[in-house]
């Protein structure tokens, strides 16, 4: 723990002044300076501008109970010490002093080793409190740009003639989902991957996907392959998570679809004739076991299908309400921005609260 060289000033309140006073040359005796106050209205406006890291409140006062305006100081600095001084032995208001969060109880008259040991005490968890603060902000402050960089990472390139639609929501932060958008002559790959688990570990494991889903596409357009490097990557170098992914091969020559998944959710083409599930059996989820194959599917498409890509943290049921919407959508021959609207209004209804919240992610692609 970090050493305090220079010990913060204390706050005494007390209405009685012979003990307020002979408190304050205990603790100058210990090296504390220290204010003190007969009236607990000018030790409130003091602590309102100097915010002392400890304070000495006397329960029994006249006008008010110490008990009283210990939640006073709490809520104004949670991280301050307040230490409950009474001249009766009542176990009473030792536990209401302690409900109320105060750090320790002094007993009068007091001498200067119960002095000594509750201020050091004191001091020594404020000092604990104010270095886990500071770690917090640091690793908050590291999060907030590790999330800026991901959304850098993973923005959206322009893929002539295709519209393209994408949002990645995570549960805090960095989000466990990633997508990728290739382009190789007349073929486009779009995949959407969801990472076991959220955060910073699964958001640069999604990175390192990304990168590898790129150079397996560039070897071979075929979507089985992708899934099998990202596997034999998941697998054998990770060893740690697990992933779902669904990748489709778009060729824009033949007006083809090819596509397959690894234990994802079934994208769906919305087109002229109707909502299509690409749910044709694929393989299984990424990362547990090393051999594993994946089957391509092809179908055709036409000018204007819309294909629809999501994790389950946005979809996990075929039965969900968006995919009426959607297809209401598809029957009106609207636009894509209407299918992201669609999305919006059901994300702001349907999704949990932040703390029970999954990553949440789709894409979008107007051929």
């Amino acid at each position: 723990m970090t050493s305090i060289t220079i010990k913060p000033e204390i706050l005494i309140i007390d209405d009685d002044r012979d003990v307020g006073e002979a408190l304050e040359i205990l603790l100058s005796k210990l090296g504390y300076n220290s204010t003190f106050f007969d009236s607990v209205e000018k030790g409130k406006e003091y602590f309102e501008k100097e915010s002392n890291p400890i304070v000495f409140l006397d329960i029994h006062m006249p006008k008010t109970s110490g008990l009283d305006v210990l939640p006073y100081f709490k809520n104004l600095n949670p991280a301050t010490q307040v230490i409950m001084m009474t001249g009766e032995r009542d176990i009473n208001n030792v536990v209401t002093s302690l409900t109320h969060k105060a750090s320790d109880f002094l007993l009068k008259p007091f001498s200067l080793q119960t002095v000594r040991i509750a201020a050091q005490r004191a001091l020594d968890y404020y000092t604990l409190l104010k270095e886990k603060e500071a770690r917090d902000e640091n690793i908050l402050r590291d999060l907030r740009l590790a999330s800026k960089i991901q959304k850098k990472i993973l923005s959206v390139p322009v893929i002539s003639p295709l519209e393209v639609a994408v949002d990645n929501t995570p549960a805090s932060f960095v989000s466990g989902d990633f997508y990728v958008l290739s382009k190789i002559d007349n073929k486009i790959m779009v995949l959407l991957g969801d990472i076991e688990d959220h955060g910073v570990t699964s958001g640069l494991i999604g990175l390192l996907m990304t990168s590898i889903a790129r150079e397996a596409y560039k070897e071979n357009q075929d979507p089985s392959n992708v899934l099998k490097r990202m596997n034999l990557e998941l697998a054998q170098e990770i060893g740690t998570h697990s992933l779902t992914a669904a990748v489709a091969v778009i060729d824009l020559e033949k007006k083809t679809i090819r596509y397959a998944r690894g234990g994802h959710p079934f994208p769906v083409l919305y087109q002229a004739s109707g909502q299509k599930l690409l749910n044709e059996k694929s393989g299984q989820l990424l990362g547990i076991m090393d051999a594993l194959e994946f089957e391509s599917h092809e179908i055709p498409y036409e000018t204007g299908d819309v294909l629809f890509l999501y994790s389950d943290g946005l979809l996990n049921s075929l039965s969900s309400p968006l995919f009426k919407e959607l297809e209401e959508v598809r029957k009106k021959g609207l636009g894509i921005e209407e299918y992201q609207e669609a999305i919006r209004t059901f994300s702001k209804v349907s999704l949990p609260t932040r703390e029970f919240r999954d990553d949440s992610s789709y894409l979008l692609l107007r051929l």
